[in-house]
């Protein structure tokens, strides 16, 4: 089968060799009642087969085009080998919201447009603080049946592109990172990970309690003005309810998948010059961790770069978190299925022990050059001198070789 797909992309590869074509390239599908659209970005430069897919969920009222125009994640594709689809979200679809919203515009004189609104399970609850009147008690696109869609163009994608599908991730930010958890806690499609950047969980959020494990990695900051951190604002004299608080979001996933006792840094990876801070909170997990960004003195919008003074980049942690948790073979190394236990602890921090008394070892990056080549005796290596990320390690003893993978905190 694997020798199909490869078969299947080198000939897309030589069909579609010497044309000049747009990337990312636009695509439509049906999917339910609709007709839907999406992107796909093709990485740059890529000798071989893309290791994976990375679906980018753009937020409330936003456009698949985001994700190129304004957060560059295709830098990441790039750096990785993935391709990147990125779906684009339909209007409200129940014309009596639509009525309530504009009225509520009228009220409050803040207008709240529809456009691009995803069937997340977002619920949106505003009652008027004297009188305890409900202006609104609705959920935005109840009736779009957006994980099925999401669903649908993954298989799409794979197809086309002879893909393998273990290494799958959701980037969504705002409304699309309510909608990259709705589509974790259904899960159709196994993920490898999802990443939330200042999106939530909907009040209508369905499919908690069905156990789907998956490993998380969160952004969102206690200042952020749009999607509160607490799930609840104050706006022109009513309280709105727009999310459960972040709090019980990350509770809800350590428990789910099972995570172990946090442990909390402050981020200081850049000098900062804005003031603004991050504190990350991991919950451990071989598997299924959870990461935790909490921000303080960024707003809803804010991109963090280490070029804008930030003491993290928004790119490089995403691309961390990728790594950590693709199966991802460097070029030029082959292949061998893991016998387990080949490395331990894992994540390790100073020191490793290997599932053999004595031999060698050579640790590479993800790109594929050798950090580390060593002997090793005793089971156990001392690894402080590494840079905190992910490796690839290709362990030599008595004749055979294992390869694993290896988080270095």
């Amino acid at each position: 089968m694997k020798m199909k797909r490869f078969s299947i992309w080198m000939t897309f590869c030589l069909a579609t060799a010497g044309l000049t074509a747009a990337n990312p390239v636009r695509k439509t599908m049906q999917a339910g009642d609709f007709d839907r659209e999406y992107l796909v970005y093709t990485p740059e430069n890529t000798r071989s087969r893309p290791e994976g897919l990375i679906v980018c969920l753009h937020g409330f009222n936003g456009s698949m085009e985001n994700f190129f125009d304004d957060y560059p994640i295709y830098k990441i594709a790039d750096s990785l080998n993935f391709l990147i689809v990125a779906p684009q979200a339909l209007p409200e679809q129940n014309e009596s919201l639509i009525t309530k919203a504009a009225t509520i515009g009228l009220f409050t004189g803040n207008n709240l447009f529809l456009q691009a609104v995803w069937g997340c399970g977002l619920k949106v609850k505003a009652v008027m603080q004297f009188g305890n009147i409900v202006l609104l008690d609705d959920e935005l696109n109840g009736s779009v049946d957006d994980v099925e869609f999401i669903r649908l163009m993954i298989r799409q994608t794979l197809e086309e592109f002879a893909l393998e599908s273990e290494n799958i991730f959701l980037v969504g930010t705002s409304m699309g990172g309510y909608m990259a958890y709705q589509f974790a806690l259904k899960q159709p499609v196994k993920l490898a990970g999802i990443v939330s950047i200042v999106g939530s969980m909907g009040l209508n959020i369905r499919g908690m309690g069905e156990g789907m494990k998956v490993p998380v990695c969160d952004f969102h900051s206690v200042t952020d003005e749009v999607v509160p951190y607490t799930g609840s604002m104050e706006n022109s004299g009513a309280t709105v309810y727009l999310a459960r608080p972040k709090q019980e979001v990350i509770d809800y996933w350590a428990q789910t998948n099972g995570a172990g006792t946090p442990v909390t840094e402050d981020v200081r990876y850049y000098p900062s010059t804005n003031g603004i801070t991050v504190e990350k909170i991991t919950f451990p997990h071989p598997e299924y961790e959870v990461m935790h960004y909490r921000m303080n003195g960024s707003n809803h919008g804010y991109f963090f770069r280490k070029e804008a003074g930030d003491c993290m980049d928004y790119v490089e942690e995403i691309t961390k978190f990728i790594t950590s948790h693709a199966s991802l073979r460097p070029e030029g190394i082959e292949s061998v299925p893991e016998q387990k236990p080949a490395v331990y602890p894992n994540p390790a921090y100073d020191v490793i022990r290997f599932g053999v008394m004595n031999g060698d070892v050579s640790i590479y990056d993800f790109t594929g050059r050798e950090i580390l080549s060593a002997s090793f005796s005793a089971g156990q290596l001392d690894i402080s001198s590494l840079k905190p990320g992910m490796y690839i390690l290709s362990i030599r003893s008595d004749g055979t070789v294992r390869t694993a993978k290896l988080i270095k905190r």
